[in-house]
C-alpha cells in the first residue's frame, strides 16, 4: 500500500477527497483489487470533469497560459478561492479560468491513474509469478508424494515376495526332511524284516545242520548270504523307486510293509 499512498499524496487535497468519496468500500479487498478500484474511480472523475468543458474555453486556456503546470499547492489555493462567495461568473474569461482549473485537475488525475496502472501491471505480474511458484511447488510435492507412494508399494511388494519365497523354502525344506525321514523309516522297517527273515533262516540252518550234517550246512550258508545281499538291494531299490514316483507317506509305508522276504 505504500506506493498507492505515495501516488495519492501527489494529488491536491480536494482530489483526494473526491476519490475517497467515489471509490467505495475497500475493506476485504487485496492490494491489486484496491488499485483497480482507484483506477476506475479516477477514470470516472476525469470523464465527469471533461464533459462540461467547451472547446472554445479549452483553446483559450492554451492561448493564455500555454503548457503552464499548476503545482499541488497552486491547485489547493485555487480550490479555496473557488469556495469563497461571489464566484460563479459566466463571462468568457471566468469560464476560461474555470476550464483551466478542471484541465489541471484532469492532468493530476491522469498522472495518478498512469502511476496506478503501472503499479497494477507489476502487481499482476507478481501475482502471476506467485501462482506459478505455487503451482510448481504443488507439482513438486505431488511428484514427491507419488514417488514416495511408489517406493512404498515396491517395498511392500518386495517384502511380500521375500516372505513368500521364505515360506516356499520352508515348505520345501519341511517336505525334504519329511521325505528323508520317510525313506529312513522305510529302510529301517525293511531292514528289520530282512533281519527277522535271516534269523528265521539261521534257525532253519541250525536245524538242518543237526539233521543233514556240516556239508549241507555250508551250502545253505552260502545261499543265505546271497539271499541277504539280494534282500538289502531289493529294499533299497524299492525305497528309491517309491521316492521317485512321489507316492504319499502312507503309500510308502504300506508298500514297504507288504514286502515279503520269503514266499
Amino acid at each position: 500500500m505504500e506506493e498507492l499512498n505515495h501516488h495519492l499524496q501527489q494529488l491536491p487535497n480536494f482530489l483526494q477527497a473526491e476519490l475517497a468519496a467515489h471509490v467505495g468500500r475497500l475493506s476485504g479487498l487485496e492490494y491489486i483489487g484496491i488499485t483497480e478500484r482507484y483506477i476506475h474511480t479516477a477514470f470516472h472523475l476525469i470523464n465527469s470533469k471533461r464533459a462540461p468543458l467547451q472547446q472554445a474555453h479549452i483553446d483559450n486556456v492554451r492561448f493564455m497560459w500555454g503548457d503552464v503546470r499548476s503545482t499541488k499547492l497552486d491547485m489547493e489555493n485555487k480550490a479555496l478561492l473557488r469556495s469563497l462567495p461571489g464566484g460563479g461568473q459566466t463571462d468568457f474569461y471566468s469560464m476560461t479560468v474555470d476550464a483551466d482549473f478542471h484541465l489541471q485537475s484532469i492532468r493530476f488525475l491522469n498522472e495518478f491513474k498512469a502511476g496506478l496502472e503501472s503499479l497494477h501491471s507489476r502487481l499482476k505480474e507478481q501475482q502471476r509469478q506467485h501462482a506459478v511458484l505455487v503451482a510448481q511447488e504443488a507439482a513438486r510435492r505431488a511428484a514427491e508424494d507419488a514417488a514416495r507412494a511408489r517406493m512404498q508399494a515396491e517395498e511392500a511388494a518386495r517384502r511380500m515376495a521375500e516372505e513368500h519365497a521364505a515360506q516356499q523354502r520352508a515348505r520345501e525344506a519341511a517336505l525334504q526332511l519329511a521325505q528323508r525321514q520317510i525313506e529312513e523309516a522305510a529302510r529301517e522297517v525293511a531292514h528289520r524284516k530282512a533281519e527277522e527273515a535271516l534269523r528265521l533262516a539261521s534257525e532253519s540252518v541250525r536245524t538242518a545242520e543237526a539233521m543233514l550234517g556240516p556239508e549241507a550246512t555250508k551250502h545253505i550258508g552260502v545261499a543265505l548270504n546271497a539271499l541277504k545281499n539280494a534282500i538289502e538291494f531289493a529294499v533299497l531299490e524299492c525305497s528309491n523307486a517309491l521316492s521317485a514316483q512321489g507316492v504319499s507317506n502312507a503309500e510308502h509305508f504300506e508298500a514297504v510293509g507288504k514286502m515279503k522276504v520269503f514266499d
